[in-house]
């Protein structure tokens, strides 16, 4: 493995990076306001405009966690990493923005647990919350390993040292700002990120055998080298269709709590529909990023994939072609997006303990200073947590197939649960959680089997998509077969997608252009790199 040891006080450079930290803080001071309701510092729903909270979104998704797992991605399997950004992301946004959006709008929700308590009842309410919880403080964990891995990479710092400094900084500006800092550190991060970044993709489409992988199979083309059903490929279309494109795609993007959280802070209706539209063509440009520099670092960098971990090519690629300048600012664009992603880890954990927890169902009927409360200790609480959970990423190959894995067996039953819901209006709270346990039995199940050799997978991303199919499948059937009653009192008209395009049409024709671009740019992708 080559030397990962640096001298900071040969790269002036690296002094943008506590001049970023500040920054940071400040502005979780200047993003604080007096605020009354904890659901003003958790959530901020409905006050922010539609501009600022689109760029949140999108940074919460393209942040370095993605950038540094798809580099990986692409160092590891070439141009097939394309299909998170294609497959993996537009039909689901225009799906949101055209049917999902306006259910959730109609229904004056603060978070998604509170739109299935309102469609399923208060027990599946508790359920989603507390998965998702432990869904956000793995996530977090992960954001910090990638973190520490950058800063070790690049600076040679331990790696527990570099989670500790990076999970204090982020904790000191959600503490003070909640919801509201978060979302502007996020824009200004974005910012930073492609400042940082986006010279390393035009230096990687310049790079030694960059562009000539035409000519090495799965590697070069995105559907006509891949076959159609095989376990032991790296990809195959079912798993890429229907796992990765309809499963974990519609799944993360439609329910994800991160992304429903800015989403819900738009002030106009209008503003949330076009909100998921503006962040596809932001995931066309973000590819630039996220592919080339990881299909570059195949011939620049030695050993990797063997003696190097594939996580850490987009910190190596930056030691390796930047001058010093440039390496500090693409330091600090690395940690900036990393600690954004934490951020928005930490503000997702406290939401969800202090609102759809703890107050719903451990504490009702506090004053909302005793919730405002509540809500910073648990950023203490899920900080903590995120640095212990870090260490777990070292048992995956890359951090994407861990991102991956955990979206398949928690976050597939859900979207089960929830396309039903919002489908039909008598499917009960008793199928809804019989599903949701039935689907994620079955995912563990098959992580356990592929684990123990009964099953062989080409590689853990093609592993993760069969599972999510599996279990979404059986929390679909087991929801229909224990919960379909004709005979119960339907669910409200507003709570399923009835009228959803038809309001959307009627509110802006705007829209309806724009999401017929997105998708006839990615149709256009799909069939050039076929």
């Amino acid at each position: 493995m080559p030397s990962l040891t640096f001298v900071p006080s040969r790269n002036f450079g690296l002094l943008l990076l506590p001049a970023y930290f500040a920054v940071t803080v400040l502005l979780g001071f200047l993003a604080r306001r007096k605020q009354s309701t904890a659901n003003a510092f958790l959530n901020s729903t409905h006050s922010l405009p539609t501009a600022l909270v689109a760029l949140s979104f999108l940074a919460a998704n393209c942040g370095a966690l993605e950038l540094l797992g798809l580099n990986a991605v692409a160092a590891e399997y070439g141009v097939q990493s394309l299909h998170f950004y294609f497959i993996g992301a537009i039909p689901a946004l225009l799906f949101l923005a055209l049917w999902v959006m306006p259910v959730y709008r109609r229904s004056q929700i603060r978070s998604l647990p509170e739109f299935l308590e309102k469609r399923f009842g208060p027990k599946v309410r508790l359920l989603n919350a507390c998965v998702v919880a432990l869904t956000t403080l793995l996530l977090g964990g992960i954001n910090l390993y990638a973190l520490a891995q950058t800063l070790q990479a690049i600076l040679g710092l331990p790696f527990l040292l570099g989670a500790l400094v990076s999970a204090a900084v982020v904790l000191v500006y959600v503490f003070v700002g909640g919801l509201r800092a978060t979302i502007y550190n996020e824009v200004f991060q974005l910012a930073v990120v492609l400042a940082g970044l986006l010279p390393l993709a035009f230096y990687s489409l310049r790079a030694r055998n960059t562009l000539t992988f035409a000519n090495t199979g799965l590697r070069g083309h995105l559907w006509s080298t891949t076959p159609v059903w095989s376990t032991h490929s790296a990809f195959d279309t079912m798993g890429l269709i229907f796992g990765l494109g309809f499963v974990l795609s519609f799944g993360y993007w439609c329910t994800d709590f991160v992304l429903m959280q800015r989403a819900f802070a738009a002030r106009t209706d209008s503003g949330a529909r076009l909100i998921p539209v503006l962040s596809g063509f932001g995931k066309i440009f973000f590819a630039l990023i996220g592919v080339l520099p990881g299909i570059a670092a195949v011939a620049l960098i030695p050993g990797l994939g063997k003696t190097v971990r594939y996580d850490q090519t987009l910190p190596l690629l930056m030691r390796q072609t930047y001058g010093p300048l440039m390496l500090g600012l693409g330091l600090t664009a690395l940690s900036a997006s990393l600690m954004s992603g934490f951020a928005a880890n930490l503000s997702a954990f406290s939401a969800l303990w202090t609102q759809d927890i703890y107050r719903t169902n451990l504490r009702p009927h506090r004053n909302e200073q005793h919730y405002l409360r509540m809500g910073r200790f648990s950023y203490l609480f899920a900080a903590a947590v995120g640095v212990l959970a870090s260490y777990i990423t070292f048992l995956f190959g890359n951090l994407m197939e861990h991102v991956q894995l955990l979206f398949s067996i928690l976050a597939s039953p859900f979207w089960a649960i929830f396309l039903l819901g919002v489908s039909t209006r008598r499917v009960t709270s008793r199928g809804a959680i019989a599903g949701f346990l039935t689907g994620a039995a079955v995912g563990l199940l098959h992580l356990l089997a592929a684990s123990l050799g009964y099953l062989h997978y080409g590689s853990g991303m093609n592993l993760s998509f069969h599972g999510a199919i599996y279990s979404f499948s059986a929390a679909l059937i087991t929801a229909l077969l224990t919960g379909y009653d004709r005979d119960s009192t339907p669910a409200p008209a507003l709570l399923v997608f009835r009228n959803s395009v038809t309001a959307v049409r009627k509110d802006s024709r705007t829209l309806g252009v724009l999401a017929t671009l997105l998708l006839a740019v990615a149709l256009a992708v799909n069939v050039y790199l076929r």
